[in-house]
């Protein structure tokens, strides 16, 4: 098993290698020891190693984060002075950062820990970000929880009259008192009265306990850490002929241009990319890297025995595994936190079942398939959809591609004409040469549904029988679109080749998942299910993760005018 990192994974003509200047790779490089200081204690060197990283002379990706980083370092070392003082140049150099919630926060920890009380509070009231509510008050409760003078604790409440937590504190404070005033009694339940303090917060043992910022976790370290785990076979490799797992390095090129646009939205990303085959022995070396234990999504891998191995280590992980090419909806059932990039065959074949069931009054159904385990199992599960709509199955049959071998043994259908027929074929040749033996019978009225692979779209010009076909294509690349012009041209330009579909699907599935990550960090699963992002934001049909871990799109297409679109437009 071989580790290929991607700052040596060069890719030319379909092995497309990043180009990253050479001062942004040394600041990176800088970034990464200085963090690996502050991972390891040793403050005082990370805080050596990140200064130079913070000099205005010194623009990369990483320039906030160093001044955190420093702020923060300083901050364990009770240097507070230069921590406060770093981090007021971050914030005035970074005003927009999108971490400057994190900022306002060790800046109040900052300023709680040197006594200064009332600017500590306004910073921390300054903080937007709910998913800080605990902390904040964990940290109010730490450097204010030892106040028991009423006094003092009735003018911070006065001061800050909305501040929930400082309310908090006061009505423990004089709920827990041995002796009270009357006075004071009637404060405590005004207090209870406009904040609706429930039972566990009223009773003071059980309130926060946290001193220091929020934890060094896979969500504040500056960027996100993505293996991608593909077929690549360098030991095959060969720039003389095009390789039979080409679809990894399209699908690889694909995530190298989307880091790219992600870096413009300040979303940063490292990709990893590890050959992985069929081996399980040798996805066990990858899972015990220490790197690989950092990742924060895992992309692949494609076939079984590695995949075994993975799931199993990410499903006990904070990490995100995505399959971006399978349709098989049992992968779901390993772990939680593992999605597929397409909708599984059942989904795709229940989608069509519901359109083909709106074209024609009639029950039905022929149903022929090609040679591959994919065509049969999507024919099955077809059949199953349409039965359980109340239809019937007059015909399941495997097909050959050729015209003759059709025109042989496809019925003429004279007196059983079925209310329509589907196909579900992988070789390219068996669709045209279906249509075509149907309209020699004059039955050219008569509905079909086919996967788009039945078709090659080049030599059967499909767009001819649109009136009458349906197509499940959930990668139905619509060339008409502007951003996908827009990234032919930049994919040309870099690789001197234009995309395949795999380049599409590399590209849409990183920008996705990392958008998603980035927002809502461990709270992916409630981004997902809040809404579907449609084809509009993508180059391919978008993403719809609402109901399942399988990506929900519309499948079935129809043809409009001049194009295909999904059927739900």
């Amino acid at each position: 098993m071989r580790v290929i990192f991607l700052l040596i994974l060069m890719i030319q003509v379909g092995f497309y290698g990043t180009s990253v200047g050479q001062n942004t790779q040394q600041a990176e490089a800088k970034y990464k020891t200085a963090l690996g200081d502050y991972k390891q204690s040793r403050y005082a060197a990370a805080m050596e190693k990140f200064y130079p990283l913070t000099s205005v002379n010194v623009k990369t990706a990483y320039s906030p984060y160093a001044h955190y980083y420093y702020a923060l370092s300083a901050y364990q070392l009770k240097r507070y002075r230069e921590s406060r003082q770093m981090l007021l140049q971050l914030q005035s150099r970074y005003p927009g950062w999108n971490k400057i919630n994190d900022v306002y926060y060790l800046l109040g920890a900052v300023n709680l820990a040197s006594g200064q009380v009332n600017d500590g509070l306004d910073y921390l009231a300054k903080i937007k970000d709910s998913s800080l509510n605990k902390d904040v008050q964990a940290l109010k409760q730490h450097h204010l929880g030892g106040i028991h003078d009423l006094v003092k604790l009735k003018d911070l409440q006065k001061r800050y009259d909305s501040d929930r937590d400082i309310a908090l504190m006061l009505y423990q404070t004089i709920q827990s008192s041995p002796s009270v005033a009357q006075g004071d009694l009637k404060y405590a339940e005004q207090l209870d009265k406009e904040f609706r303090f429930n039972k566990k917060e009223k009773i003071a043992d059980e309130a926060p306990k946290r001193s220091a910022p929020r934890s060094d976790t896979q969500w504040t370290k500056g960027y996100l850490d993505v293996a991608v785990l593909l077929p690549f076979r360098l030991d095959e490799f060969s720039t003389s002929k095009r390789r039979s797992n080409q679809f990894a390095y399209d699908y690889y090129l694909g995530l190298t241009i989307a880091k790219e646009q992600l870096q413009t939205e300040g979303i940063n990303v490292n990709l990893w990319a590890y050959d992985v085959v069929n081996d399980a022995n040798g996805m066990k070396t990858i899972v015990d890297n220490k790197n690989f234990q950092l990742s924060d999504m895992v992309i692949g891998p494609l076939y079984a025995g590695s995949f075994e191995v993975t799931a199993d280590f990410v499903s006990n992980s904070n990490a995100i595994m995505l399959n971006p090419l399978s349709t098989d909806a049992n992968l779901l059932k390993s772990g939680r936190n593992i999605y597929l990039g397409h909708p599984s065959i059942n989904f795709q074949t229940q989608k069509a079942a519901q359109w083909m069931r709106t074209l024609s009054p009639g029950l039905s159904a022929v149903i022929y398939y090609g040679n591959t385990s994919k065509d049969s199992a999507m024919a099955a599960s077809y059949a199953s959809e349409w039965k359980n709509k109340g239809g019937k199955v007059t015909i399941m049959s495997k097909i050959q591609s050729d015209r003759e071998w059709l025109e042989g043994n496809i019925p003429s259908f004279e007196t059983n004409k079925p209310a329509h027929i589907a196909l579900f074929s992988s070789d390219g040749e068996s669709g045209g040469n279906l249509m075509e033996v149907l309209n020699g019978r004059k039955l050219n009225t008569l509905p079909v549904l086919a996967t788009s692979t039945s078709f090659n779209n080049q030599q059967s010009r499909v767009s001819r029988y649109g009136a009458r076909l349906s197509l499940i294509d959930p990668d139905y690349v619509d060339r008409e679109k502007e951003n996908i012009r827009q990234f032919q041209k930049s994919y040309y330009n870099k690789t001197s080749t234009f995309p395949s579909v795999y380049s599409y699907q590399g590209y849409d599935q990183l920008l996705f998942f990392a958008r998603m990550l980035s927002k809502y960090k461990d709270k992916l699963p409630d981004g997902l299910q809040a809404r579907k992002y449609g084809s509009e934001e993508y180059l391919l049909s978008g993403f719809d993760y609402t109901k399942a871990n399988e990506n929900q799109i519309t499948p079935v297409l129809k043809y409009s005018g001049s194009k295909w679109v999904p059927v739900d437009r």
